[in-house]
């Protein structure tokens, strides 16, 4: 039976994956340097300090994490405030399922944009705990954020089911022994070994039941 509900946030909930590859373009760029799609490849699912020691060591630059963290961080706000990219059928799977089941989001992005923008979609009220990866060590594919996020939920994570768009994310809640259902990301698909670890594949989270979640497997070992 499944007690509780993880989201994405990045690629899943939001259309934002296309962002940070622009706001890490921005910001390498203000240093004449070239930010290519295959470095924003490598970094997804890194949490702050593991992109930003990327992005450092790609430019070689001599700055503080906490400043190429700022950086480009600033410029997401930007242009989230510029576009809120909701995708279709988050506010329905998140408000549906929170009806029943206690909510969390498990994310990649930095605690207070992870806040902020659910605040500006106007569903932080269905999230009973919000995690990011920069709290808990290792980003995604470890399955820190995921195992960190079940403790704060206090639930088994073999109960748990997690909403993932991402290789790295699909790993990491496989990892962390919980059931997967990938949305996978338009911009940057899963790879198809990563697919195979989930329990349901849908082609986005508007083909999202509630009823589905009763009809998943146990996690693979």
């Amino acid at each position: 039976m499944i007690s509780a509900v993880i989201f994405d946030l990045d690629g899943l909930l939001m259309d934002s994956e296309v962002y940070w590859e622009r706001a890490r373009h921005d910001y390498a760029a203000g240093w004449n340097c070239d930010w290519t799609p295959q470095d924003e490849l490598t970094v997804k699912g890194m949490n702050s300090r593991e992109w930003a020691a990327q992005i450092g060591q790609r430019c070689t630059l001599d700055v503080a994490p906490d400043t190429i963290i700022e950086g480009v961080t600033s410029r997401m706000r930007a242009l989230y405030a510029e576009h809120l990219p909701l995708l279709p059928g988050a506010r329905r799977a998140v408000e549906t399922l929170a009806a029943v089941y206690p909510l969390a989001v498990a994310s990649s992005s930095p605690p207070s944009l992870i806040d902020d923008v659910l605040r500006a979609a106007g569903l932080r009220p269905c999230f009973q705990v919000i995690v990011s990866s920069d709290e808990v060590g290792a980003g995604k594919p470890a399955p820190d954020v995921f195992l960190v996020t079940a403790e704060r939920l206090q639930q088994p994570p073999d109960q748990i089911a997690v909403f993932e768009d991402s290789s790295s994310g699909i790993l990491a809640a496989h990892r962390a022994g919980m059931h997967v259902i990938a949305v996978p990301n338009r911009h940057y698909r899963p790879s198809e070994d990563a697919l195979a670890l989930a329990a349901r594949v849908l082609p986005s989270l508007e083909a999202f039941e509630p009823a589905m979640l009763q009809q998943l497997s146990p996690p693979s070992s």
